[in-house]
């Protein structure tokens, strides 16, 4: 089982990049973690600040890159984070990116996500298919931006078996306007729509506290491994 949250998950009440978030994450159970970098400052002040040490207990541990501007200056902090920290994907947002042909450049394992309703492009088989043209990468099957566009959620299954051998990770929330948690929403369409169990599963539910986020990983945890 590989299970745990994104930092993004308590950026209301605690930095997305801090040992203290780490920390947190890591007494609740989480053996994945996702280091939600929402800017290039962030990325920089992973580089400078945090150490490899500060990420020990994770057996899975993910950079997401800003969701916009990204351009050489980006990708430069990027691999130079990759260099630090080996991290087993960098998930990239596929909407608003113009030119693939930078990430060629680069030693970086990058990772598309599946896009939700707010976006032209990456929200749909079609749209995905295009991009893998454009850049051999692996791919976040995130269930929540399935749900956003199909709430009978044959999307994932459409993505699942047109894209399964390279999905790398799930990406889990529930849904009423943004990234709801499971444990209030009920929603259980959502997680059932994992297919493949073994793969990591973030959770990128937003927590008010982190009573919050100990619920909700329970909560998932209960529902996707009976424990």
């Amino acid at each position: 089982m590989l299970l745990g949250f994104s930092t993004v998950s308590l950026y209301k009440t605690h930095p997305t990049i801090s040992r203290e978030t780490f920390a947190i994450f890591r007494s609740i159970g989480c053996n994945v973690i996702q280091l939600m970098c929402l800017t290039e400052e962030d990325i920089l002040k992973l580089i400078t600040e945090i150490t490899v040490e500060d990420l020990a207990g994770f057996e899975y541990v993910v950079l997401h890159a800003p969701t916009a501007n990204i351009n050489v200056s980006t990708l430069e902090l990027l691999q130079r984070a990759q260099n630090i920290f080996h991290f087993q994907a960098i998930v990239i947002h596929p909407s608003e990116i113009e030119n693939w042909e930078i990430f060629s450049r680069f030693d970086l394992p990058i990772s598309i996500e599946n896009m939700d309703w707010k976006q032209e492009r990456g929200k749909y088989v079609d749209s995905l298919q295009n991009i893998f043209e454009k850049i051999d990468a692996k791919m976040v099957l995130d269930v929540n931006h399935c749900f956003t566009n199909d709430p009978s959620l044959l999307l994932a299954k459409q993505m699942t078996d047109e894209f399964g051998p390279r999905i790398s990770q799930i990406h889990l929330s529930g849904f009423e306007t943004g990234h709801e948690m499971l444990f209030k929403t009920k929603q259980i369409e959502i997680m059932d729509a994992i297919a493949n169990k073994e793969l990591p599963i973030i959770i990128e539910s937003e927590c008010e506290t982190i009573q919050d986020a100990q619920n909700e990983f329970a909560y998932v945890k209960n529902y996707l491994f009976g424990v």
